[in-house]
């Protein structure tokens, strides 16, 4: 019985199409075909020609938030989030986990053996900066959450009906924050900045869900870090870096000519290459 369901959303974009190949040889290579399937939102234009064939994949075509509402035109993220809040993501109730997270991510061969007890989430950069800190501390209170957590991640794993519920309240939370503290401007990065809105929603979302009943920690782990993979490592993502790997250069095809012989597929970030330089 295949219990996990690992659910993206793919928007019309090459890149996330490309990525999507990443996660899906990350499933295949790491064991996590033989407990999970892949359920994969996705943006009705691109064609199922341009997609992996799988039995185990479903594939749900999904208009994006961003063509049903001009005022989310300009921001992609939310289509990530917003996908989980429909009726079309009910189908992951047929399963005992769901894993929500993005295309440019490798699943790791200990994957298989999460099976949290309490949400798990990845750990975010986001929320270094002081002020940034205090910020959503202080909205936190405004809105009346206890702030147990800081730079909660974006990938989290659930029971589907906590998965749906917390992403509700993320995209809720998306618009609240959206209308009060960024009616003045975009602001700048790293300091507080409409950019990462989604990731500011998450956490004061994470912390309104499930409070002290969920895990940081083992998703959402650095692309670039040199280390072994431990037991603790079920899924790399591949964060926004110029240092090795990185999927700006990977795409810039920077990685062209390496030797995927003499990668160490236990080290992460040439496991990150390794299932990289494995797609088409």
């Amino acid at each position: 019985m295949k219990d996990t369901a690992i659910t993206v959303y793919i928007d019309n974009n090459k890149n996330l199409m490309n990525e999507f190949r990443w996660l899906y040889n990350s499933w295949l290579a790491s064991g996590s075909w033989m407990m999970s399937k892949i359920v994969a939102f996705h943006h009705p234009a691109i064609s199922y020609d341009d997609m992996p064939k799988d039995n185990d994949i479903d594939y749900i075509p999904l208009v994006p938030l961003t063509e049903r509402d001009p005022s989310w035109r300009d921001y992609p993220f939310i289509n990530s989030v917003w996908f989980m809040t429909t009726p079309e993501a009910a189908i992951l109730t047929d399963y005992r986990y769901a894993l929500r997270t993005d295309c440019d991510t490798f699943l790791t061969p200990y994957f298989p053996l999460l099976k949290p007890r309490l949400a798990q989430f990845g750990a975010g950069m986001f929320a270094s900066n002081s002020d940034v800190v205090i910020r959503l501390a202080t909205i936190a209170n405004k809105w009346g959450i206890s702030p147990v957590f800081n730079n909660v991640g974006s990938t989290f794993m659930a029971i589907p009906n906590r998965a749906i519920q917390y992403s509700q309240t993320q995209f809720e939370y998306c618009k609240k924050l959206k209308a009060e503290e960024f009616k003045d401007g975009y602001g700048t990065w790293p300091g507080w900045y409409q950019g990462v809105l989604t990731m500011y929603a998450g956490q004061l979302a994470a912390n309104t869900t499930f409070d002290t009943g969920m895990n940081i920690g083992g998703l959402d782990v650095h692309c670039v870090s040199r280390d072994q993979m431990s037991p603790q490592d079920y899924h790399i993502h591949a964060w926004h870096t110029e240092g090795y790997f990185s999927k700006h250069n990977w795409r810039k095809g920077d990685y062209k000519n390496y030797d995927m012989n003499k990668l160490d597929k236990t080290c992460i970030a040439d496991y990150c290459l390794w299932i990289a330089g494995a797609c088409p």
